[in-house]
């Protein structure tokens, strides 16, 4: 009878499982290696803010300090044809009312920029790191509450514009009163635009300084 061979199991699986330690030895710190930097360059990317973005951040900025500066000087031509009406200067009141619509017409076209400006910075936002992200739309919210209250801002100043354009053949108290009213109006929105414009500013402050 032929001799039976005999393989020894022992010694095979013994050598597999330091094929396996070696082996693992190997790998193991690879893969660390490798889902850190993963986990790195998805922060990395999350921390980049995009160019569209800062571009339409620095243009909204720009803007919105435009019209919190034409509000401020619209307000000080109202103010100053107040005192006209009051004092009966009818032709001085009549150049101030054209002059304070000429004024509040180019700071109408500037919330039509802002609206484009914060619409661009809106659609640059994704893949912003969330907390930035988060304060990026509050930003974006803060210059939609400016338009808003610059519209509203803009029926004030109408009100008074064509009150105090009355004034100019009815110096009726009635109409004084309406005329004082909307005076009243416009300087509170535009306290409001000014207000807003440092949230924005605020919120922005903040993105930057947020990790």
């Amino acid at each position: 009878m032929g001799k039976i061979l005999c393989y020894d199991f022992t010694v095979s699986t013994e050598m597999d499982k330091q094929m396996i330690k070696k082996v693992s030895l190997v790998v193991i710190p690879i893969i660390i290696v490798i889902g850190l930097f993963i986990y790195l360059l998805n922060s990395l990317q999350g921390n980049v803010i995009p160019a569209d973005f800062t571009a339409a951040r620095q243009n909204a900025a720009a803007i919105s300090q435009d019209i919190v500066n034409l509000t401020n000087e619209t307000s000080k031509k109202i103010e100053s044809a107040n005192q006209a009406e009051n004092d009966g200067n009818m032709d001085q009141l009549t150049n101030l009312i054209s002059d304070a619509k000429t004024t509040n017409a180019i700071a109408y076209q500037k919330a039509f920029d802002l609206s484009k400006s914060i619409q661009q910075m809106a659609g640059s936002l994704n893949g912003v790191q969330s907390t930035r992200q988060q304060l990026g739309y509050e930003a974006i919210a803060t210059e939609l509450s400016l338009i808003s209250e610059f519209l509203s801002y803009t029926e004030s100043l109408n009100d008074f514009l064509n009150n105090a354009s009355k004034s100019a053949s009815d110096e009726s108290s009635i109409n004084q009163k309406a005329t004082a009213d909307a005076l009243n109006r416009v300087n509170e929105k535009v306290n409001s635009i000014n207000d807003y414009n440092k949230n924005f500013l605020d919120k922005m402050a903040a993105f930057d300084q947020a990790n």
